[in-house]
């Protein structure tokens, strides 16, 4: 059983992560500037780029393998701590976020890979529209804030009823488009369609994944002190749209896949190759290029990446004998030879990896 806690835990987490670069690809596609922070206050808390920490944007990831659609009454259950006391219901936290963080909280997010029934998509449909549920399903609003109450016994009546109205108001449930299993995928798809725009080559493209997915991982976990100061904050757990921003010229010096065809094929040629042959493995190259650009062939992405590493290893093994052109040429074919026979893949065929090969090798 705590064997299967932990894999709980790690899967949620990783989730959570997931879900946080996925947000962070959303903005970049819809051209809109960001700071994030990552586990601060709540799972993560999203500001206007540069602006400090008021009027901040909360979001609480949850997942779940048992339920098909949240109800008023799951969102307001609370869990038992290990000395008998009780733990806020997932809306009894949103409610604290509102009432300690006033200053810095203008809305909450609750976001899940489950649905939401009924009575809450009623709910989020009057705030969306930004009229009030006290005004519009009075019956719906009192039994929340019913619910809320129970959490809050000992809190003064005004004091309540003014956190209650705002809490009301700028709640929100979203069904993420990830899928419990699948995420990963999926994210890692979004992530090439956005990366395409630079023209980044595979090796370059799942490196900047790595370290961005690792970056959101480490902000995650790091503990911090508060009060804090603005810019220390900002340093151990937040990311900005800075990280994208500065992709254009970190990858600016690497070669447009138009740059990079001339320069195989000219490496090619001035290695006897005859044109036909330079052809063809330049027409397996493009068809490649433009097989990365469909995100829902994850085992193609897949597959590449494990060729690509496999490249890596040949070289550094090889390293003494990469200028001898006719040895390369069979440890390419020996590679390819191997690497097929263990990975299947109806548009991974030999001329394929040649052009990946070759890309690989001259775009270091």
């Amino acid at each position: 059983m705590r064997e299967k806690a932990g894999s709980d835990s790690y899967n949620r987490f990783e989730y959570q992560a997931h879900w946080i670069l996925y947000h962070m690809l959303d903005n970049i596609q819809n051209k809109k500037p960001f700071l994030i922070f990552c586990e601060f206050h709540d799972d993560m808390a999203e500001s206007d780029y540069n602006i400090g920490t008021n009027g901040m944007n909360f979001y609480q990831v949850k997942t779940t393998e048992t339920k098909e659609r949240w109800t008023l009454r799951s969102l307001f259950q609370k869990s038992r701590r290990k000395d008998g006391s009780y733990k806020n219901s997932f809306l009894g936290f949103i409610f604290y976020n509102f009432d300690k963080f006033s200053n810095e909280c203008s809305s909450c997010h609750f976001i899940s890979n489950a649905d939401f029934d009924e009575e809450v998509l009623e709910w989020q449909a009057v705030v969306k529209d930004q009229k009030e549920l006290k005004l519009e399903n009075l019956e719906l609003y009192t039994k929340i804030k019913d619910y809320i109450r129970l959490e809050y016994a000992v809190m003064p009546q005004n004091e309540f009823d003014d956190v209650f109205d705002i809490f009301i108001q700028n709640t929100f449930f979203n069904k993420s488009p990830l899928s419990l299993e699948g995420h990963v995928d999926q994210v890692k798809g979004v992530f090439f369609e956005v990366a395409s725009r630079y023209n980044l080559d595979m090796k370059s493209g799942y490196l900047l994944l790595t370290n961005i997915i690792d970056s959101v991982r480490k902000k995650t976990r790091t503990i911090i002190r508060t009060p804090i100061s603005y810019e220390e904050l900002k340093k151990k757990k937040g990311i900005s749209s800075d990280i994208f921003d500065g992709l254009e010229e970190t990858f600016s010096s690497i070669p447009k896949h138009n740059e990079l065809y001339t320069l195989i094929g000219e490496h090619l040629k001035e290695n006897g190759l005859k044109s036909m042959q330079c052809n063809v493995i330049l027409n397996g190259l493009k068809k490649h290029h433009k097989k990365m650009l469909d995100v829902t062939d994850a085992l193609y992405q897949d597959i590449i990446s494990s060729f690509v590493q496999e490249v890596d290893r040949l070289i550094e093994k090889n390293f003494d004998v990469l200028d001898n052109f006719a040895v390369v040429i069979e440890l390419l074919e020996n590679l390819i030879k191997d690497f097929l026979k263990q990975h299947t893949h109806h548009e991974i065929y030999p001329m394929i990896l040649r052009g990946v090969f070759y890309e690989t090798i001259l775009s270091e």
